[in-house]
């Protein structure tokens, strides 16, 4: 999905950049929407829109700012609510994370707990397990000023589970490379002499 977005943004550069060379604003309006501009091709988008914003409020017939807009706005329908989600995720950093000698369901909830305390109460991670996921997997972890998400990461590559980010929930499955939990050994009738 990222290479889509990027794919995208890389396709309307040079439609953007002539634009924005090509309508003169106000004083302010050209350092601003430079500012804008470079946060966009850093792939800062919420700021970058913020700033095209402030462009239009000031330079209402700006070209280059309404088109970054609908070039963010594209990004942002085909990014999905999961990759949103995620972005948000991304963008909470969790002061201090300290995780002894616990299981990986005990660990999601302290995550999930300092989350909430960390976004004050504005984000509240709800996770999903998937079928195969061991639980009671021991996960020990010390970490100071990380992204919720990295956080995940660490307790996922500890307990041997991946994370996906859906627009309500967080889905918690076995990693592909994870060894799978022994099935029943299957019995077979005697065979006859």
């Amino acid at each position: 999905m990222k290479d889509i977005i990027l794919s995208s943004a890389k396709r309307l550069l040079p439609v953007l950049l002539v634009a924005s060379a090509a309508i003169p604003a106000n004083a302010q309006a050209p350092s601003l929407l430079a500012e804008a501009q470079r946060e966009y091709l850093a792939g800062n988008h919420a700021s970058a829109k913020t700033k095209f914003q402030l462009v239009l409020a000031s330079d209402p017939k700006n070209v280059a700012a309404k088109n970054y807009l609908k070039a963010i706005a594209t990004a942002e329908a085909q990014a999905g609510p999961g990759v949103r989600t995620e972005a948000q995720y991304k963008k909470l950093i969790l002061p201090q994370v300290e995780i002894r000698e616990a299981t990986l369901d005990s660990a999601l909830e302290y995550l999930k707990q300092t989350a909430i305390k960390a976004s004050d109460g504005k984000m509240k991670p709800s996770f999903v397990l998937q079928p195969g996921v061991n639980t009671a997997a021991p996960v020990t972890l010390r970490l100071s000023s990380i992204p919720f998400t990295e956080a995940l990461r660490y307790v996922g590559d500890l307990a041997a589970v991946q994370f996906s980010y859906d627009q309500y929930a967080i889905s918690v499955r076995p990693k592909a490379s994870a060894v799978p939990v022994a099935a029943p050994a299957e019995t077979r009738p005697a065979e006859a002499p």
